[in-house]
């Protein structure tokens, strides 16, 4: 009684490295164990996670269970310190534990290692990479396709090989991995084109704008090649356009009525009676309902939106059953609705070797199915949850009180493995770049979500300036301020969970591009400073193992932001707002600054966007306040160096830029 097994699942990697799953209760006596194994693996750069054990799972008893656990200990730790040898090409991960969930006796310790797909051997994680997203129909054309610029509601002509050929470019700014938007087959041309991808009219068929079953093969094949990841979009929620009965008989394999949510459809009326009024074009249809059923503020919630259950009048039922306009809406109680869904969601993961899938408009779909969906499919689930409603929010990562009271599902449930992080993703660029300008807000956002325990995994958030969705881009946001904007930019790339940049970000150094302009008028170049930002960002991710790792909101105020990620002698993220648009020459000092580093070693940033190079700048620190200075107020990642990898040009420099402010050296 009290004690478990520790399951060990070794196997031998082609990189002479171990993985392994332990499951063990926290007794106490366990952890100078557990402590030990720590140390052995963290020398090997592998990465300790904590993750709830799942419910089903049997405890076994008695004495042969007390010898297997600390037997099984032994081995591990043993195999470890003897056997494990870090190579070049493996992730540099984190060293310490990072998080504890649940509140059940148990909990699990998975020791993970890079490899290529889950779909392989069920390994794989976006925790800990980084995303470039891009639209399919604006990204790149092929060489023979003469398209012109674009950016209206017809096929443009980007096309799968388009992004193949573009790969090289993508690989040059440091991106982890790739994430395209739906190439199911779509509706026609003009107006009513499904351009973007997320009106399917057939699941398994790819639509011929895009390319072939073949270009994705190869597409993928081509990603992997270069040591990258595929992440691919998919709509379970809707169909394409829908009036009559006859456009549903053209959707494959939802053909049928029945397979589509018909709420507050009178008693004998038909489905082209239901769908008379949209038919016609008219304003305020009573049916199909709508699924933006959100209610009107109160007192106690101004912002109405999915989720927004203080909001007067909010209304579950149409969110889940209503239709977006005419898009037909997918009745998930039909079990061949689910089933289907299951199955080509299956079909494209193994087919295309994609290794993670990023769900549209998830909280419109009953939550039982995405937990159906989730267990399926051997890829994690990344759901797009729009919300501002933190609690809600998280509970499509991990269920909540509030369902298990509806009878949904117990608390703590999985649900999706991961979810794009719209409640601080919304509140960043108002607060970096206008018009609130007030980091004090968004440090509260983070503290909560770091801090709360409302999220199975905090790594596993996708964090985002802007989207396809949500315009205006962030530049139109930020320009003309350089500084606001790298400081953005860098908020994205080390909070923690999953940055995700998308397509022509690197190139909209004028703050003009349209939310979906053709990329190909802007160009390809590799020399724009944000390019080279977002190519410095990323290597500095991986050489300090900044992906999935913990972090610490350490101060804050209307002006800046300060966090840490990997403790406090891990990296240290200074950030501002409070550079104008007109001013250049302006220096920020911080209030706080990192602790006094060991002998031999000293802060350095990695970013040096203030004086660009191959290698990190000694940070400088005001004389009388001992607070961190940002010339320009521009953004700075603070890690420790080794002080000999300086020269004495190198300081020489620094004193006389110091001097020149007014300032010393600390």
């Amino acid at each position: 009684n009290g004690h478990g097994w520790l399951e060990l699942n070794l196997m031998p990697l082609h990189r002479s490295m171990v993985s392994g799953a332990l499951l063990l209760d926290s007794m106490p006596r366990y952890h100078s164990l557990l402590a030990s194994l720590q140390a052995s693996t963290s020398s090997a750069d592998n990465e300790l996670t904590y993750a709830q054990s799942a419910s089903s799972r049997h405890r076994w008893r008695g004495a042969f269970g007390i010898f297997a656990s600390l037997a099984s200990v032994f081995v591990v730790g043993t195999l470890a310190s003897l056997s494990w040898q870090p190579t070049s090409e493996s992730l540099q991960q984190q060293d310490s534990m990072r998080r504890m969930h649940g509140n059940g006796p148990f909990m699990e310790i998975e020791v993970k290692s890079k490899v290529k797909s889950k779909v392989s051997d069920g390994s794989f994680s976006l925790a800990g990479k980084s995303i470039y997203f891009l639209m399919v129909d604006r990204f790149a054309h092929d060489e023979g396709n003469k398209t012109t610029r674009c950016a209206g509601k017809d096929w443009c002509g980007g096309t799968l090989r388009g992004i193949m050929a573009k790969l090289d470019y993508i690989k040059g700014m440091g991106f982890d991995c790739i994430w395209i938007t739906p190439v199911v087959k779509q509706p026609g041309t003009g107006p009513g084109a499904g351009y973007h991808g997320y009106w399917a009219y057939n699941w398994f068929e790819i639509d011929e704008h895009f390319g072939t079953k073949q270009d994705l093969k190869d597409l993928s094949d081509a990603i992997h090649g270069r040591n990258m990841c595929l992440v691919y979009d998919m709509v379970v929620n809707h169909v394409g356009p829908i009036l009559s009965t006859e456009d549903v008989s053209k959707v494959s394999p939802f053909n049928e009525t029945r397979f589509l949510n018909q709420l507050d459809k009178a008693p004998g009326e038909t489905f082209d009676e239901y769908m008379a009024c949209m038919r016609a074009k008219k304003q305020n249809c009573k049916t199909p309902p709508q699924a933006f059923a959100f209610g009107t503020p109160t007192k106690l919630w101004g912002d109405c939106g999915v989720g927004a259950y203080a909001c007067l009048g909010y209304n579950e039922s149409k969110v889940l059953s209503g239709w977006f306009f005419n898009l037909g809406d997918l009745n998930h109680s039909v079990l061949e609705v689910r089933q289907e869904l299951i199955r080509w969601a299956v079909h494209m993961v193994k087919t295309y070797k994609i290794d993670a899938v990023r769900l549209d408009t998830a909280p419109y779909v009953p939550k039982d199915f995405l937990i159906e969906l989730q267990a399926a499919v051997p890829a994690e689930i990344i759901g797009e949850v729009t919300t501002n409603n933190m609690t809600f929010h998280a509970s499509y990562q991990k269920a909540s009180s509030s369902d298990a009271f509806s009878g949904i599902v117990p608390v703590g449930t999985k649900v999706l493995e991961g979810i794009l992080n719209f409640p601080l993703s919304w509140a960043a660029p108002g607060e970096f770049c206008g018009p609130s300008l007030n980091l004090t807000k968004l440090s509260e956002v983070m503290h909560k979500q770091l801090t709360s325990g409302l999220y199975r995994g905090l790594d596993l958030l996708g964090n985002f300036p802007d989207n396809h969705d949500f315009g205006p881009r962030i530049g139109h946001h930020c320009y003309p301020s350089k500084a606001r904007w790298a400081n953005i930019l860098t908020f994205t790339m080390f909070a923690r969970g999953i940055p995700i940049v998308y397509y022509g970000t690197e190139q909209d150094v004028q703050g003009k591009m349209g939310l979906r302009d053709s990329l190909w008028d802007y160009g390809y170049s590799s020399n724009s400073w944000m390019y080279s930002f977002f190519a410095t960002a990323n290597k500095a991710r991986r050489d300090y193992d900044l992906g999935a790792s913990g972090a610490q909101v350490i101060s804050s105020g209307t002006e800046h932001l300060v966090f840490t990620r990997r403790g406090l002698f891990g990296a240290w993220v200074f950030l501002t707002n409070c550079l104008p648009y007109n001013q250049t020459n302006l220096t920020y000092i911080f209030p706080v600054r990192p602790p006094a580093p060991p002998a031999g070693r000293g802060w350095a940033d990695l970013l040096h966007l203030s004086r660009p190079g191959s290698e990190p700048r000694v940070a400088q620190f005001d004389q009388e306040t001992g607070g961190l200075l940002a010339p320009g107020c521009l953004p700075q990642v603070l890690v420790l160096v080794e002080t000999k990898k300086y020269s004495a040009e190198d300081l020489l420099d620094f004193a006389a830029a110091a001097v020149e402010r007014g300032t010393k050296l600390y």
